[in-house]
């Protein structure tokens, strides 16, 4: 089941009560595609979400949602199935997150997303807020015996001076592994159009990778480079990379990426307005003997 992603809105206050928020919404989706040499198949997706929220006297917030996801979809360059389908609130407890002066507390008791990776879990309490220029984050564990990824802990630190954005993140339980220590560091300048960055990513177990590319936009097109190294034995930067072009013009949008496997991505997408678009994508190259090799053509509808 995925983490239905939570909203805060403000609220009318009446007589002295705050007055609570319930709002619904969706997304559904029909494709055909097919995945390595399998058959084209039609897939059907529905995802739910109702949400509620509130504001007390005092400014504070809370809210919480549910949701019912159900199906296969595309997403992204592959297939996302749900092995079960059914409420959220069924089979797992909710997410509470509480807001007051730019802060926020999230609780979990299944596990708040990690702050290095967010596909994964750790602790089941998060804290975030800023001060100035400077935006911290934290999740930790109460409870427990740490053995487990719901007892682990993960950091974020962010720093924006100008038109530089330093960014700081870290987990010891990388991926979902406990007692597995990573942090990233990332360095962004922007300069008019263009935006460089640069990064360093040490994680236990994996040899530290680092890189440095750039985007820049020109009218309709947006065009990006990263050179990587994983600073394996005799690799140097550019022995891994990632290129990609964008359009973007109206109702159409395209994009094409390529890196050094010789992966390829093609996708393109036309907004029919009234919250439906249509979407295709397919994907050559993305295993040697062609197993993953994906193509997809759909619609979505967001209500």
């Amino acid at each position: 089941m995925k983490k239905v992603l939570l909203t805060t809105t403000a609220l009318v206050m009446t007589a002295g009560v705050a007055a609570a928020e319930v709002s619904m919404s969706g997304k559904a989706q029909v494709s055909a595609g097919a995945t390595g040499n399998d058959d084209m198949a039609l897939e059907t997706h529905l995802d739910l979400n109702l949400s509620m929220s509130m504001t007390a006297d005092n400014g504070m917030t809370m809210s919480t949602a549910i949701g019912y996801d159900s199906g296969n979809m595309v997403d992204g360059d592959h297939y996302d199935g749900d092995e079960t389908a059914g409420w959220g609130a069924t089979t797992s407890a909710p997410s509470l997150t509480i807001g007051y002066e730019g802060y926020t507390i999230t609780a979990d008791s299944t596990g708040v997303a990690d702050l290095y990776n967010g596909d994964k879990n750790s602790g089941n309490l998060g804290v975030a807020g800023s001060m100035g220029d400077v935006s911290f984050a934290l999740t930790g564990n109460i409870g427990g015996d740490n053995t487990t990824v719901a007892g682990g802990s993960s950091y974020s630190l962010g720093y924006t001076m100008g038109d530089m954005t330093i960014a700081i993140v870290g987990s010891d339980s990388a991926d979902g592994v406990i007692n597995t220590d990573a942090m990233k560091a990332t360095v962004t300048y922007k300069m008019g159009d263009t935006t460089i960055t640069a990064s360093s990513d040490d994680k236990d177990g994996v040899e530290t990778v680092t890189a440095i590319g750039f985007s820049t936009v020109m009218d309709s097109i947006t065009v990006a480079y990263t050179a990587k190294n994983t600073e394996t034995a005799g690799s140097s930067v550019g022995d891994h990379w990632d290129a990609s072009i964008a359009y973007s013009a109206g109702a159409l949008t395209a994009s094409f990426a390529l890196d050094e496997a010789d992966k390829s991505t093609l996708k393109a997408g036309y907004d029919l307005g009234g919250g439906a678009d249509l979407f295709a994508v397919m994907v050559n190259g993305a295993a040697a003997n062609g197993s993953e090799d994906f193509q997809a053509i759909g619609i979505n509808f967001a209500f």
